[in-house]
């Protein structure tokens, strides 16, 4: 019983860092800035369900499914880091806000979310990986999975990313709010800084992928 309330206090610690649902925010909003109400509401949702049900899926069997693809946690660490490095550099040249202008242009704000082509991979890349689900976020819900004392907590596992998942539905509908507040200028500043900040983080995880490449992949290759 113990050892079972140890693992949710600790999954409810490492889950709710991991996910970081305020400082992920800004970078919903920054996303999604060019979005009606409506559709940025729709978003949320959509983006929600995806991050619950990826962390379900690997919190069961991330490493049996990182196995079957043959995908290392370091490849995807530098994989993850490339994406956002990418999407920063659009977010801090202006790129992609020209790109969501131009989808809307053509859908629609409140018909975007309909066109699976349009929407779907915006929220999947880069919001739902590797933002949200990346590789620290797979990384814990693979421990987490494998160290559960028991059925009961592994349960209690599942319903802790659950009612985060909520917290950062609730908070990311609520970014409607918050873009009146800034403003366009604001939000213009926002998606630049977050640019700023979102190719620091990428450098990191590719730093860290290369790091974790050598030390388990590389090195132990080269002993005798």
């Amino acid at each position: 019983m113990v050892s079972d309330i140890g693992y949710l206090v600790g999954a409810i610690g490492i889950f709710f860092a991991i996910l970081d649902p305020f400082g992920n925010l800004p970078f919903f909003i920054a996303y999604t800035n060019t979005l009606g109400s409506r559709a940025r509401k729709k978003t949320a949702l959509v983006l929600s369900v995806f991050i619950f049900v990826a962390m379900s899926v690997f919190l069961f069997s991330g490493q049996a499914v990182l196995n079957f693809f043959h995908i290392s946690l370091p490849a995807f660490q530098i994989a993850g880091g490339i994406i956002l490095f990418g999407v920063a550099m659009s977010m801090m040249s202006g790129t992609h806000t020209i790109t969501m202008n131009k989808v809307i242009s053509d859908t629609g704000k409140e018909r975007l979310l309909e066109r699976n082509e349009s929407i779907l991979p915006r929220i999947i890349v880069p919001l739902g990986i590797p933002l949200y689900v990346g590789p620290g976020s797979i990384a814990a819900a693979i421990l987490f999975g494998s160290n559960a004392p028991s059925k009961t907590a592994f349960l209690g596992g599942v319903l802790v990313i659950l009612v985060i998942v909520i917290f950062i539905t609730l908070l990311n509908m609520s970014s409607d709010l918050i873009a009146r507040m800034l403003g366009n200028q604001g939000i213009e500043i926002l998606v630049r800084l977050m640019g700023l900040v979102l190719a620091a983080i990428a450098v990191q995880l590719t730093l860290e992928g290369i790091v974790g490449a050598i030390t388990t992949m590389i090195l132990p290759s080269l002993s005798w």
